[in-house]
Order: structure tokens, then C-alpha cells, then sequence
């Protein structure tokens, strides 16, 4: 009986050493196909820890072996068996979850595709190989393990997306603890019963997607259904036609904050101040948005909008209505990204737009990428996108000089913003510093090349808002509300704002103090409607999600409410009056 024991555990030890080596080989084999982002580091660093395990592993066995001269080794494959593919809804349970999230980035074929690539990874790691390996093992082991390896993998994004929750604050620990708990509790369950093991793992991937959907469904930005004569009404009015026609360039530069921002930041942004200003460019200080994202900033521009009722690259595809109030008045509107992710399942409807492809065409392919990589980059839509090619083609449109009246509208790649993985890195400001620097030198190239060519153009210069450089580089979902102060939410919403307006064009002083105040400044300035600013502007205050953003913090008029400076002005440097506190 001892010795049948004794027999039983060396064979114990044996499924284990090359489960060790299983997936130490999965592990070194994949350091050569996965080799960017957290996920290859996490390989890179992990096959060397496997490595020892397996040599510790194989040491014990080697004891046991020589002490039990009964032993014989197995000698022969297993395979799976059909209800073991229910497994595979484990290390599904993460893509699910980040196909719903990303949905609205997938056409038909993408949202194959990304279910497909990671089904076919899992089926290989999962089964194949462990069948290829069970020759002297036990399937069930390489099996579980394989699952085990392919969820930490599939997993990765989630785990560098929350700093907060890393144990013992290394990401690296937190990843091992995946791989070794995911292990663990999946062969317990197996163990006490397949079906057990079944049911847990389905019931682990519904809820993850019930989790998701919510998600999903709770961070919609649009809220109510528009009046549809909206447009209708305001051109019918003689009063709101474009008098003066000339051309307007509107120029974004990704996450370009105001002096006083930066100042807190620690950099000093006079020189370039001094450039505008010398160029006779009017600089609004203490200009924020109503929005803290590129795509809910922008789009709430385009449509003078708070509140909108729907999907925000609808307006970014040129469906909204400052822009069609321009093209009501013979304009040609012209929109040149540094890559598709503005547009998304829409008609685009700008007369001349760049680039000629629809997001949800990349999406498959790129999401799959974020996954493998191990994170979604805010830039990696960019990634197939030349930038140099941005440029030129941008100057070419600065430069040329349009029979028809024209509005341009560009949205560059810098200073861009930080990575938004929860922790800001020890060189965060430094690199956005440097980044600021190249904005600067390309901000200066593009008001030289359209003066050259157009002088007598108004030119407005913006930031779609805030960095997000201060406590943990990103949204302040979790954060005491008593310890986001006015830096915080400058850092998320605030926006740089300059605008040239030329000699010969009667400027009426406006109030202005959100970007998305552009459209209405224009139009009082180019129509005879004097009032048109104030019946077009929109409310003073945050409509996205400021509730995760900023934990809840809310701006009215210029003034804060809740947080550690509730009360105050949002900004003490201000182109505009706000009410006594």
C-alpha cells in the first residue's frame, strides 16, 4: 500500500515537472511572437522563474525516482475530452469582456476576429500542446495549466490598467499571482468534479460580461433625443447668414493645456505665449471644457453642444450642427486626422477628409493587438498611421488657397496626453515636457504656413483638455472627493484657447470660457446677429463623465462644486468674469 502511494506521488511530481516545463517552453516561445508592451515583459521576466521551478521540480522527482524502483513511466497521449472545451469560456471570459467594452470599434469581421485569434491561441495552449505533452504526464495537469497561461495572458489588460489593486505594488507579482491562483483554483474544482469545474467557469464568464455590459451602458455620454429642426430654425433667420466668408482654420493639439496649468506643472510656456502674442493672436485664459475626452471634447465643439443625444463620433464625422450651419452657408468643411479613430459606423460628411478609412475597418485587428500587447494604449489606433504623412498632407491644405470660403479642422498627435495606466511613471512630466516642445515647434509651423498663404484667415488654436499628470495619471474614479483640488480637475478639463482674429474683422468682445464657445464666437463675429453668442453657448459646466473622471467634482460659471476647493474659481487666471464667492 506504501509503496502503490509512493508510486502515485513520484508520478505526482513527474506531472508537475513537465507541466513546469510546458509552460516554460509556452512561456520561451512566446518571448519571440508577443514582443511588445507588459505582456512581453512579463514573459521575459517570467520563463527564467518557470526555469527554476522546473529544475527544483525535476530534482524532487529525480529523489523520488531513484527511491522508488517500482516506478514506470506512463507512455502514452491522452486527448481531450469534448465537455473539457467548456473550459475555454476561462480565458474567453477577459476578450468577451473587452469586446463588449470596445464594441462600437468592431464591423462584422472585427468582432470575429477578435474572438477568434485568442479562441484559436486557447485551443493551442489549452489542448494541442498539452496532448503533444502528456506522453509521460497527466493531461489534466498540462491542460489546466495551458488554461491558466492563456487567461494571465488574455487577462494582461486588465491588470496593468489598475495600478491601485497590484499586490504588494508590483505588477509583476500581481501577473505571477494570475498565473498560479488561476491555476490553483481551476484544478481544485476540476479535481472535486468536472462538472463543478464546468459550471463555475461558465457562470465566471457571464458574470464578467454582465459586468461589462453595465460598464458599458453606465458610461454613455449621450443623454436625450435633440430637436430635429434645430438647424432649420437658426438658418431661416436672416439674421445668422454668414456675412463675412472668410476662412477659418481651427487647429487641436492633443491634451495642450493653459498657462496656468502649466505653471503649476513647473514648465514655463512664456516663449511661446510670446510668439502668439506677437502674432496678434488673442490668448482666453482659464478656458476648460465641458468634456475630458479628445472625442467627447470635440465633438461637443462641433455640435455647440452640453448634452447630446448621440454616439460622439457621429459629430466627429462631420454630422453636426455648428458644422452644417457653415456648410448651409456655402462652405466646403475639410478635416484631416492623424488617424481614422474619429470616425466611427457613420456617414462621414465633411466635403474633404483624411484619413479614407472607417475605424471599425482596423478594429478587429487593432483591439486583438491592444490584447496581446497587454494594454490599450490611448494612441494605438496611430499605429498603422504615418504621422510624417499627417503633417504634410495638413501643411499642403495650410497652405493652399481655396476658391471657396473653407473650414479646416486638424487635431494633431502632441503633446498628447499620459498613458492613462493608473500610475503615472517616474518620467511622465519629462516626456510630456518633451512632447510639449515638438506641439510648440508644429503650432509655430502651422501659423507661419497658413499667414504666408492666408492672412486675413481666422485662425483658432486649442486643446481638446487636460494631460492627466496629477495623483495617478488618470481618471480619479476611486479618490476621496475632500482631496481632488482645482489642479486635479484642471488637469482632466482644462483646455488652452487663442484665436487671430484679423484687423479688418469687427470683433465683438464675448465671454468666452469653454472651447466649446468657439463656434458661437465665430458667428457673432461673421453674421449681424448680435446676440448670436449668447443664444448659441452652451452651459457652463462639466456633461461627460465627471463622476469617474474627477470623483464627482462639478464646475458652474467658472466656480467649483465639491472637492477640496469648493467654492473657489476653477482658475485664477481668467479671460472672463465669474459671480462673487
Amino acid at each position: 500500500m506504501i509503496s502503490l502511494r509512493f508510486k502515485n506521488f513520484t508520478q505526482f511530481i513527474l506531472d508537475f515537472v513537465i507541466s513546469a516545463f510546458f509552460v516554460f517552453f509556452c512561456i520561451f516561445l512566446l518571448r519571440y511572437i508577443l514582443v511588445h508592451g507588459p505582456t512581453a515583459v512579463f514573459l521575459e521576466r517570467s520563463y527564467k522563474l518557470v526555469g527554476l521551478a522546473f529544475i527544483i521540480l525535476s530534482i524532487t522527482f529525480l529523489f523520488f525516482f531513484i527511491k522508488n524502483k517500482d516506478f514506470r513511466f506512463k507512455r502514452n497521449f491522452e486527448f481531450p475530452k469534448l465537455n473539457d472545451l467548456i473550459l475555454i469560456s476561462f480565458p474567453m471570459s477577459p476578450v468577451i469582456g473587452f469586446v463588449i467594452i470596445n464594441i462600437e470599434y468592431l464591423d462584422f469581421f472585427g468582432f470575429f476576429f477578435v474572438i477568434g485569434i485568442p479562441l484559436i491561441f486557447i485551443i493551442v495552449l489549452s489542448f494541442i500542446l498539452p496532448s503533444i505533452f502528456s506522453y509521460l504526464s497527466s493531461y489534466k495537469v498540462l491542460m489546466i495549466s495551458g488554461l491558466a497561461l492563456s487567461f494571465t495572458i488574455l487577462a494582461m489588460p486588465l491588470i496593468t490598467s489598475n495600478p491601485n489593486s497590484h499586490f504588494f505594488n508590483s505588477q509583476f507579482i500581481t501577473q505571477l499571482i494570475y498565473l498560479f491562483f488561476s491555476f490553483l483554483i481551476l484544478y481544485i474544482f476540476y479535481l472535486f468534479g468536472k462538472k463543478l469545474a464546468y459550471t463555475i467557469t461558465l457562470v465566471f464568464m457571464l458574470t464578467g460580461a454582465i459586468g461589462s455590459i453595465f460598464e458599458k451602458f453606465s458610461n454613455q455620454e449621450f443623454v436625450y433625443n435633440q430637436r430635429a429642426d434645430r438647424l432649420k430654425t437658426f438658418i431661416s433667420e436672416e439674421k445668422n447668414k454668414i456675412v463675412d466668408n472668410r476662412n477659418i482654420y481651427i487647429l487641436a493639439y492633443e491634451s495642450y493645456p493653459n498657462i496656468e496649468t502649466l505653471e503649476y506643472y513647473g514648465f514655463d510656456n512664456s516663449e511661446q505665449m510670446n510668439f502668439l502674442e506677437n502674432n496678434k493672436f488673442e490668448i482666453y485664459n482659464g478656458i476648460y471644457s465641458n468634456a475630458a475626452s479628445s472625442l467627447a471634447s470635440i465633438s461637443r465643439i462641433f455640435d455647440i453642444s452640453g448634452k447630446i443625444s448621440k454616439d460622439v463620433r457621429f459629430y466627429t464625422s462631420g454630422n453636426a450642427f455648428g458644422l452644417n450651419v457653415f456648410k448651409e452657408n456655402g462652405y466646403n468643411t475639410i478635416s484631416i486626422y492623424k488617424s481614422p479613430y474619429f470616425f466611427g459606423a457613420y456617414p462621414i460628411t465633411w466635403d474633404k477628409f483624411y484619413p479614407k478609412a472607417n475605424v471599425k475597418k482596423i478594429g478587429g485587428k487593432t483591439i486583438t493587438k491592444a490584447i496581446y500587447e497587454g494594454e490599450f494604449r490611448f494612441d494605438i489606433f496611430d499605429d498603422n498611421y504615418n504621422y510624417d504623412k499627417y503633417l504634410k498632407l495638413k501643411k499642403q491644405y495650410l497652405v493652399s488657397n481655396p476658391k471657396k470660403p473653407t473650414l479646416l479642422y486638424t487635431h494633431n498627435g502632441y503633446p498628447g496626453h499620459s498613458s492613462n495606466s493608473g500610475k503615472c511613471s517616474a518620467n511622465e512630466k519629462q516626456n510630456y515636457f518633451n512632447n510639449l516642445e515638438k506641439a510648440n515647434i508644429e503650432m509655430k509651423n502651422d501659423i507661419n504656413a497658413i499667414k504666408n498663404n492666408n492672412p486675413n484667415s481666422i485662425i483658432i488654436l486649442l486643446g481638446d483638455h487636460g494631460p492627466y499628470l496629477t495623483k495617478n495619471c488618470t481618471v480619479l474614479r476611486n479618490f476621496n472627493i475632500n482631496l481632488i483640488d482645482k489642479y486635479d480637475v484642471q488637469d482632466r478639463y482644462g483646455a488652452f484657447l487663442a484665436i487671430h482674429w484679423p484687423d479688418k474683422l469687427p470683433i465683438k468682445q464675448n465671454d468666452v470660457e469653454l472651447i466649446q464657445d468657439i463656434f458661437p464666437a465665430v458667428l457673432s463675429n461673421i453674421t449681424k446677429n448680435q446676440k448670436a453668442f449668447d443664444e448659441l453657448k452652451v452651459d457652463r459646466k462639466f456633461f461627460d463623465r465627471f463622476t469617474t473622471r474627477i470623483g464627482g467634482v462639478n464646475v458652474s460659471n467658472g466656480i467649483l462644486i465639491g472637492g477640496k476647493n469648493d467654492g473657489e474659481p476653477l482658475f485664477n487666471k481668467r479671460s472672463y468674469k465669474v459671480k462673487k464667492y
